[in-house]
C-alpha cells in the first residue's frame, strides 16, 4: 500500500490593504465576505483556503434539493454539480463531481456552519487519483470559479450494534476507529460460490470511500464524523463489489440483466444476527427501511452453490455474516452473533417500508405478500 500523502498545502496570503480576521487556515478559515474579497490573489497563489459557511442548497441558484443533470432555458443540459453556500457576511457558488454528485440535501446530516476547504481559479483543482486527476465538475465552468477539496461536519453517522450498512452520493474518508468493508459474491467452476471480505481501516490508512459505494461499516456502538472529500487521497479501493446501493425506501428492484438469478438481499445488523436477509418472496425484489440501506447481490443459482459455502436455510433466504466481526477490531458492542441454522425471521413491514415489531390493525407486508392485521 503506498504512504497516503494530503496534496493541498495551507498558503498564507499576504494582503496588502485588508487585515482579516481569518488567516484561511483550518484552525482560522475565513468569512465568505474576506473569502470573496481575495478571488484575484486566491486564483494567482493557487493556494487552498478554509472557510466556515452554510450550504444553502443545490445547484448554481441554490434552488434545487437534490444534484444532477439539469436544462437551461434554452433546453442545454448541463452535468454541474454545485452548491450555494452562505454565511451572515455573503455567498458563493462551489463545484464538485465528487462531494456534490447526485446527492440530495437530506444525505448530509448537517447543512450549517461547515468548515471548507477550496481553491479558486480556472482550472479545476489539481488534486485526486494519482493517474487521473479529478476535475470540480464533469462540466467545469469556463469562467474562474470555486473548487471543493473537503467539507468537515456534514455527515455523522451512527452505527449501532457494531455495524451498519451504509452509501451516499458523495465520497468520504474512513474515519479512525472505523472499518468499512467490501463484499465480492464470485462463482467459479473450481471454487463453486464464494464471497470475499476487504476491509479498510481508517485506523490505519486514509481511505476514500467513492462516491455510491455501498460498504458495512464496523465501529463501537457511537456517533461518527465523516469527512466528505473530493479524492485528496490515491484511490485505494476498486469499484468491484457486490453491495449495492438502495434506491428508495421500501420495495427496491433489480434492473440488471438476468435479474431472476441475481436475488436481492438487504443487510441486518441487530443484538442477535448480523448478515444478509430476503425479505420478498420476489427474490429480485428487496424491502428497505431507508433509501441509504445496501443490498447484497448474490447469483442464486443452484448450481452456483456447490462449492465451499452453501445455503444456511432451506428456503433460501440468509446469508450470515462471514467477514470480520466487531469484537475482531476490539470494538465493544455487546452484540451476540450467530450464524443462521434455522429458517429467518419473518419480518413484518408497512406499507411505506417501516419494520414492524407488533403490528396493530391495518395492511401489512410480509415475505413479499400484503395481508390484513385484525
Amino acid at each position: 500500500m503506498t504512504t497516503i500523502k494530503m496534496l493541498f498545502v495551507i498558503a498564507g496570503l499576504a494582503m496588502t490593504t485588508t487585515a482579516f480576521a481569518g488567516d484561511g487556515t483550518k484552525d482560522n478559515p475565513y468569512t465568505v465576505a474576506e473569502l470573496n474579497a481575495q478571488k484575484d490573489v486566491l486564483a494567482a497563489s493557487g493556494a487552498t483556503v478554509w472557510v466556515k459557511a452554510d450550504l444553502k442548497g443545490l445547484g448554481e441558484d441554490g434552488t434545487r434539493t437534490d444534484n444532477g443533470d439539469y436544462e437551461d432555458a434554452d433546453k442545454k443540459v448541463h452535468h454541474r454539480m454545485a452548491g450555494l453556500f452562505e454565511d451572515g457576511t455573503g455567498t458563493f457558488v462551489a463545484y464538485s463531481y465528487h462531494i456534490l454528485s447526485q446527492i440530495r440535501m437530506s444525505d448530509w446530516t448537517n447543512t450549517k456552519n461547515l468548515l471548507i476547504a477550496l481553491t479558486y481559479g480556472t482550472e479545476g483543482h489539481p488534486y485526486g487519483n494519482a493517474q487521473y486527476p479529478q476535475y470540480a465538475s464533469n462540466e467545469e465552468p469556463a469562467e474562474a470559479h470555486f473548487s471543493l477539496g473537503e467539507v468537515h461536519g456534514a455527515l455523522t453517522l451512527e452505527i449501532k450494534n457494531g455495524y451498519r450498512g451504509y452509501h451516499i452520493g458523495s465520497c468520504y474518508l474512513v474515519p479512525k476507529n472505523v472499518v468499512a468493508t467490501r463484499i465480492l459474491a464470485n462463482y467459479s467452476q473450481n471454487k463453486g460460490a464464494t464471497i470475499t471480505y476487504s476491509d479498510y481501516n481508517g485506523s490505519e490508512e486514509s481511505f476514500l470511500i467513492p462516491k455510491h459505494s455501498a460498504m458495512v461499516l464496523i465501529a463501537a456502538e457511537g456517533t461518527y464524523d465523516f469527512v466528505l472529500s473530493t479524492g485528496l487521497y490515491d484511490q485505494t479501493i476498486t469499484n468491484a463489489n457486490s453491495l449495492g446501493p438502495g434506491v428508495v425506501k421500501g420495495e427496491n428492484v433489480n434492473s440488471e440483466k438476468e435479474a431472476k438469478d441475481r436475488w436481492l438481499f438487504r443487510f441486518v445488523a441487530t443484538a442477535e444476527k448480523v448478515g444478509f436477509e430476503r425479505n420478498s418472496d420476489d427474490p429480485t425484489k428487496v424491502i428497505l427501511e431507508a433509501p441509504d440501506e445496501i443490498i447484497l447481490k448474490v447469483n442464486a443459482k443452484d448450481s452456483h452453490f456447490a462449492g465451499n459455502w452453501s445455503w444456511e436455510t432451506s428456503d433460501k433466504k440468509w446469508i450470515s455474516w462471514k467477514g470480520k466481526t466487531a469484537a475482531d477490531f476490539g470494538f465493544t458492542t455487546g452484540i451476540n452473533t450467530t450464524n443462521a441454522s434455522t429458517e429467518s425471521e419473518e419480518a413484518i413491514y408497512d406499507l411505506t417500508g417501516r419494520k414492524i415489531a407488533q403490528p396493530a390493525q391495518g395492511l401489512y407486508i410480509q415475505n413479499g405478500k400484503k395481508y390484513i392485521a385484525k
